[in-house]
């Protein structure tokens, strides 16, 4: 449920016409209408009836769309009042630190700074780089930085992630390998290959990669020749040909004239979707600070 869903509900009600509450609203009424309708899946009850009367369609709340439209409107009043209460607790100097994955697409950061600063233009956000997502969880877990860019799995407690992105997974090879000159492999293809790897330990990832070369007919931890703490130094092996790796399409390397990110496609064509990345910003379940709260607000609600 989104509070966007939620004004388009009291938008509706308070018109009780779905035209012109979508004027109001400055949204197409087809694209008011889908909102809704997912708005009433979600909650599993109808919150509108319709009846045709001289040509006309006459629009009421049900029951339940008379009790949630209570609830609705205290919602977005109380996401108004955190907002503004953040706005005016730091409306001297609004300072946050922000951590980031090294390898996240330069255009990925940007967009999150954009919508920090749409909301908040005073906003002074301080930028800290990574070399590896763990060390941007750790920072955030040991308030080094109040907010984190990066990917799951949350490797420290204590931590909250919104997703905010999802990516494919690609294979990483060096650009003399026998593979560089297709525009992609299917993972059958892979069989006799050497890997570099994080390791087992390094989260869900590697079971679900492990599995997907399982279905595709070989068992990639037997072909794994070296396992890296990081990916600096996996892309060192790559690019010195000891092995090829699984990267997230989403990683920069733009800065790697040597390496390339190959994309997957499975036995009929279509792209390998089987695994997918999460794209996360942290920050500290605990004693978070009402600007930081405030930010994640806006991401998690997009």
């Amino acid at each position: 449920m989104e509070l966007r869903q939620l004004k388009y509900f009291v938008g509706v009600a308070d018109a009780l016409h779905f035209g012109r509450a979508a004027k109001t609203l400055f949204v197409s009424q087809p694209a008011l209408s889908q909102q809704i309708k997912l708005l009433e899946g979600e909650l599993g009850v109808e919150l509108f009836v319709t009846s045709q009367r001289n040509r006309h369609h006459k629009v009421a709340l049900t029951e339940a769309g008379s009790y949630f439209l209570a609830e609705a409107k205290r919602i977005l009043q109380l996401s108004e009042n955190a907002v503004r209460n953040v706005r005016q607790a730091g409306a001297n100097q609004l300072i946050v630190t922000l951590g980031v994955f090294k390898l996240i697409l330069p255009e990925r950061i940007m967009g999150m700074l954009e919508l920090f600063t749409t909301h908040f233009p005073t906003l002074d956000i301080r930028l800290v780089e990574q070399p590896n997502p763990v060390l941007v969880q750790d920072s955030v877990a040991n308030d080094q930085v109040d907010l984190g860019m990066t990917v799951l799995p949350l490797e420290r407690k204590g931590l909250v992630a919104t997703p905010y992105a999802e990516a494919d997974y690609a294979v990483l090879l060096d650009k003399n390998h026998s593979l560089a000159t297709q525009t992609a492999v299917r993972l059958s293809q892979l069989q006799t290959e050497r890997w570099i790897d994080h390791g087992p330990d390094a989260g869900l990832y590697f079971g679900q990669l492990e599995e997907a070369c399982r279905q595709a007919g070989f068992v990639r931890q037997n072909n794994i020749v070296q396992y890296v703490p990081s990916f600096d130094l996996l892309k060192s092996m790559v690019r010195l040909g000891r092995g090829i790796a699984f990267i997230p399409v989403s990683l920069d390397l733009r800065q790697e004239p040597d390496l390339l990110a190959m994309p997957i496609i499975n036995a009929d064509g279509s792209a390998f979707k089987q695994v997918v990345i999460q794209h996360v910003l942290i920050h500290k379940a605990e004693h978070a600070k009402p600007l930081v709260q405030a930010l994640s607000g806006l991401v998690n609600r997009r």
